[in-house]
C-alpha cells in the first residue's frame, strides 16, 4: 500500500495533466481550473478516511468540523443573541467529535467500503448533485468535476493495486485486489446498497449528452 506522500504526489501530478488537458479542451478560466486541480488531488486522498489514524482522515474530520460549525454561525446569527450563537457551535462541535467521529470509526473499517470502485462513483455522484444543486454550476462544469472526483479516487486504488505487487520479489502481497474492490461476500448488503445509491442518482440527477442515451435506454428496461 503506497504512503500518504506517494498519494498526495501522484494524486496532484495526474490532476494537473488532466487539468492542463481540460483547460485547453474546454476553454476553462484560471479559477475553474484552480476548482478541478484541487478535487482531484483532495479525491486522491479520500479512500483513507476509513482508516482511524491516517492524515486524511484527520483533515478531513477537522475540515467537516469547520464546515459543520460555520453552517451553524450562517443559520443562527441573525435569529439568536451572539452567546446563544456560541452556545449552538460549541454543541454542534461536540456532537461531531463525541458522537458521529466516534460512529463513523466504529462502523468503518480501512478498506472497507470506502476503498472501493462504487465509493468512487457515488463520490463523483455526490459531487455532482452538490454542483448543481448547492454551488449552482453548470451541468457541465458540474459533470466535469464529478469526472476529476470519481478519477482522483480511482486513481488513489489502483495506486495501491501497484504497490501490492512485489516486482523485486516476483509475488503478490496479501494486500493485492483488497484496493479495486467491486463487492465482497462478508460485506454484499453494504455493496449493494452503494449500487443503489449510484443507479438512483443516475436516473434523478441530470447528466451530460453523452449519458443520456444510455440513461433513457435503462428507463425504458425498467419500465417494460
Amino acid at each position: 500500500m503506497a504512503n500518504f506522500n506517494t498519494h498526495l504526489s501522484v494524486a496532484a501530478a495526474g490532476s494537473c495533466c488532466a487539468t492542463v488537458v481540460c483547460t485547453s479542451y474546454f476553454n476553462l478560466n484560471i479559477l475553474d481550473a484552480f476548482i478541478l486541480l484541487v478535487l482531484g488531488t483532495i479525491a486522491g486522498l479520500l479512500p483513507d478516511i476509513d482508516s482511524d489514524h491516517s492524515t486524511p482522515a484527520k483533515w478531513l474530520f477537522r475540515f467537516v468540523m469547520l464546515g459543520g460549525c460555520l453552517l451553524v454561525v450562517v443559520f443562527t446569527y441573525q435569529r439568536v443573541p451572539p452567546l446563544y450563537v456560541l452556545a449552538y457551535v460549541l454543541a454542534a462541535a461536540l456532537v461531531m467529535h463525541f458522537i458521529l467521529f466516534k460512529l463513523f470509526k466504529k462502523v468503518t473499517s480501512h478498506r472497507g467500503l470506502f476503498h472501493s470502485v462504487p465509493a468512487a462513483l457515488l463520490f463523483g455522484l455526490v459531487t455532482h448533485a452538490l454542483g448543481m444543486h448547492v454551488l449552482a454550476w453548470s451541468l457541465s462544469f458540474s459533470s466535469l468535476a464529478a469526472s476529476f472526483v470519481a478519477g482522483g479516487y480511482l486513481l488513489h486504488l489502483l495506486l495501491d493495486e501497484v504497490f501490492s505487487v512485489d516486482l523485486a520479489g516476483g509475488r503478490l502481497k496479501k494486500s493485492f485486489g483488497s484496493a479495486l474492490t467491486l463487492i465482497t461476500s462478508k460485506a454484499w448488503g453494504s455493496y449493494c446498497m452503494l449500487y443503489a445509491l449510484i443507479i438512483v442518482g443516475v436516473f434523478l440527477l441530470p447528466m451530460p449528452e453523452p449519458f443520456t442515451a444510455w440513461i433513457d435506454i435503462a428507463k425504458g428496461f425498467v419500465s417494460v
